[in-house]
């Protein structure tokens, strides 16, 4: 299976992706909003993490395209569960897939047995490798990948990334500890010599949309 993964972020002019209150709200237009269902129109599998459930209650359901087939959401669970009431569980159209780790696996069940097909790694974290192999194997290849920057860092550091979709915003914060499109702990060991192409820009108000690819 030819399987591709894109990520999507809005960024602040100095690199942000994160408000001073460690939220998402307020960044983008609803112009941002209309893009973002463009690129979730053409996904068939929508990955999520457990904060970004719990900080913004993201809608997940597409509202800017008609007769858009939704994507199936995919929740990655580390460590504990997530409560029942967010969006994710009452507005997708598809039941949402939850894998987890062996280690939070009962927690996970306890509490979303009803509301979510679940799959708990045999591992104590979450491996994007496995976390791809268990999409590919239920027929997914177009997957976007909507989570934080600690679970963007960990797919792009293993070369799982093919796409990056970035809105550019009109706005600049200045405050040095938020984060960027990836946080982790070490650099990327290739960033000089990967090929990330610009493939298309365009302008929409005060924003700009880019799509890179590496090849």
């Amino acid at each position: 299976m030819n399987q591709t993964l894109a990520i999507n972020m809005a960024m602040t002019l100095d690199g942000k992706v994160a408000r001073p209150d460690g939220k998402w709200y307020g960044m983008s237009s609803k112009d941002d909003k209309i893009q973002m269902d463009v690129y979730r129109s053409e996904s068939d599998a929508l990955i999520v993490g457990k904060n970004s459930i719990i900080n913004d209650d993201p809608v997940i359901k597409i509202r800017y395209v008609e007769n858009a087939i939704n994507p199936r959401p995919i929740i990655l669970i580390r460590r504990g569960s997530l409560p029942r009431d967010k969006k994710i569980f009452e507005e997708s159209d598809h039941i949402p897939l939850v894998i987890c780790c062996k280690s939070n696996k009962k927690e996970v069940m306890k509490e979303l047995e009803n509301l979510a097909d679940i799959h708990a790694l045999d591992s104590d974290d979450i491996d994007p490798k496995k976390v791809l192999g268990i999409l590919s194997r239920q027929g997914y290849e177009r997957i976007l990948l909507e989570g934080g920057p600690k679970l963007n860092y960990s797919f792009l550091k293993q070369g799982l990334v093919n796409r990056i979709h970035i809105t550019l915003t009109p706005f600049i914060i200045g405050q040095r500890d938020l984060p960027s499109i990836a946080d982790g702990e070490l650099s990327m060991p290739d960033f000089e010599t990967s090929n990330w192409s610009l493939m298309n820009s365009k302008s929409v108000g005060n924003e700009i949309f880019l799509t890179y690819e590496i090849h």
